[in-house]
């Protein structure tokens, strides 16, 4: 008895088949096919050798994310997003102390007022106590 890979005509995904028998169904689109019209891709005597390439070749498991490519065409609105979805407070003052710092170097009390119109100040005051940012030159605050 051998075992061969071989691929769906419908589907064109590669799967195994027992060569004793005549033909078999696809067990991902249900077509059933005449394995001497099938193209064979790995053949063996022995199934395990036979599924540990299929398995090679098509990994069990979540398929990987496609990373996204290409740089944030705005990073800030970005910033403003994450922000007002944080939940907890110290955490925002972290994020936006670091996302500014990132973003712009150095930031001013207008920078802060983009993300957060109201609170500017405050926040500002509180970033300091709390030793995120320092004052690199009058009026300008890097993480």
């Amino acid at each position: 008895m051998t075992y061969a890979v071989v691929s769906c005509r419908k589907c064109k995904r590669d799967r195994m088949i027992d060569r004793s028998s005549s033909s078999s169904a696809c067990p991902y689109c249900g077509t059933t096919a005449e394995h001497r019209g099938l193209a064979i891709l790995f053949e063996h005597k022995d199934q395990n050798v036979v599924r540990g390439v299929l398995t090679q070749q098509h990994p069990f498991g979540a398929p990987e994310k496609k990373k996204r490519q290409g740089v944030d065409p705005d990073p800030l609105s970005t910033l403003v997003y994450r922000y007002e979805n944080c939940t907890e407070p110290r955490k925002r003052i972290v994020l936006l102390s670091k996302g500014l710092t990132e973003i712009c170097g150095t930031f001013t009390l207008e920078d802060v007022e983009k993300v957060d119109e109201k609170n500017a100040e405050k926040l500002l005051s509180t970033m300091l106590e709390l030793c995120l940012v320092y004052e690199v030159e009058y009026g300008r605050y890097s993480a």
